[in-house]
């Protein structure tokens, strides 16, 4: 690659711009065997010297982690080593041929051990990758990463077609791998097979019903033969919360008293706690008490319901066909907040949004909602969806 000159400053490194090819090389005449390699992500110090007819190169660090004076003052004491002892072959392997597997990467990446700034990844959530690779990619997982090639990565999506979502989630889960990758090691590696690799745009979730004439929701909820998820059902719609929320619900997390909730962790992995609707208390009062910690029991001890799935106007599961489903739900929460006329930011904070507000503002907003609000909300739900039965028939054991 050719090499270009430039004044190593903040401003021009900064600047400094990738343009074509592996990188893009720059030197200071001011700093001798220095040099900044620009790739497509990162910016890389290499010390480099013709040495006795040999080309040396030593990776130093990565701007701007590390500054100027820090890599000018490493390439000078590399130097000094250089010509005082000569080159030190430490290794007679090619330089990254004996790269981290894919299933090592995946391990750094979900255990935090490249660095402790990373947001913790719950068990749930490294699972759930560890699964995806395993059952779509496992001949992968013992491969070196920069072995996997964005042809690679770009055909197998390309064969998932028939499964979208799936397809796109595993893209997910090998860009977070390697982005990890990227963002904390300081060896100049660059390797990202998932980089301009298209994955499929998500499904639109348009209502089962026409939200302009009267909402279905208590119908079909009336007729969902099992108690406890007709109780889920109705905590979905006068809560707005995601399917997630209401699964991990459980009894200390409700103040009766005050009519407050509190969850645990957000789809942000943040903790909030929401004023309840009288609506929504008597639900929750009127749910059966089959376990001592979890709200929604399944039919196995100990474990939540699974999730909630698209219920016909019988209340009953179907894959097609049905008049409601838990995004609904929340989508019906967010109407009738609007129909009672509430701002577009206690709305969202209401339902329990990642992002209340655009841009910086939205940090500074909280306890947006009160059990007013609520109450306004309830009552929208209740007159769209009405008439309906009284609450205790609504949750009369079937």
């Amino acid at each position: 690659m050719a090499t270009q000159e430039m004044v190593f400053n903040k401003g021009a490194l900064d600047k400094a711009a990738h343009q074509g090819g592996a990188a893009t090389r720059y030197r200071d005449a001011r700093y001798p065997n220095l040099y900044l390699e620009v790739g497509v992500r990162s910016k890389t110090w290499r010390y480099r010297k013709f040495y006795k007819g040999r080309n040396f190169t030593e990776t130093l660090g990565t701007w701007p982690q590390m500054t100027i004076v820090e890599a000018a003052q490493k390439a000078a004491e590399i130097n000094t080593q250089v010509e005082e002892a000569g080159i030190v072959v430490k290794d007679k392997r090619p330089r990254g041929a004996d790269e981290i597997t894919l299933r090592e990467a995946l391990e750094q990446h979900v255990t935090q051990a490249l660095d402790p700034r990373q947001r913790r990844i719950s068990e749930q959530t490294a699972a759930g990758y560890a699964s995806v690779l395993r059952l779509h990619v496992p001949r992968w997982l013992d491969m070196p990463i920069t072995n996997i090639t964005r042809q690679m990565v770009n055909e197998k999506i390309k064969s998932m077609s028939d499964i979208p979502t799936t397809a796109s989630g595993l893209l997910r889960v090998l860009s977070a791998i390697y982005g990890t990758q990227l963002a904390y090691r300081d060896d100049g590696f660059e390797h990202d097979p998932t980089y301009r690799v298209k994955g499929y745009e998500a499904r639109t979730r348009e209502l089962l019903f026409d939200e302009a004439k009267r909402w279905p929701a208590l119908d079909a909820i009336m007729n969902v033969p099992n108690v406890t998820r007709r109780a889920a059902w109705l905590t979905l719609l006068f809560t707005g919360f995601r399917m997630r929320n209401i699964r991990e619900l459980r009894w200390p997390d409700i103040d009766f008293d005050e009519r407050m909730v509190t969850l645990g962790r957000m789809k942000n992995g943040q903790k909030r706690t929401f004023p309840l609707s009288n609506m929504a208390v008597s639900v929750l009062e009127q749910t059966p008490r089959t376990h001592d910690t979890i709200v929604f029991e399944g039919r196995h001890y100990g474990k939540p319901i699974t999730g909630l799935r698209q219920i016909d106007k019988n209340g009953n599961d179907v894959n097609s066909g049905g008049v409601l489903r838990p995004h609904d739900t929340r989508h019906l929460f967010s109407s009738a907040a609007a129909k009672a006329g509430l701002s577009g930011p206690v709305i969202n904070w209401m339902r329990g949004d990642v992002t209340i507000m655009q841009g910086a503002a939205s940090r500074y907003m909280h306890d947006l909602g009160s059990h007013a609000d609520a109450n306004a909300i309830a009552e929208q739900i209740v007159s769209k969806c009405g008439p309906a039965l009284p609450l205790d028939q609504l949750l009369t054991r079937a």
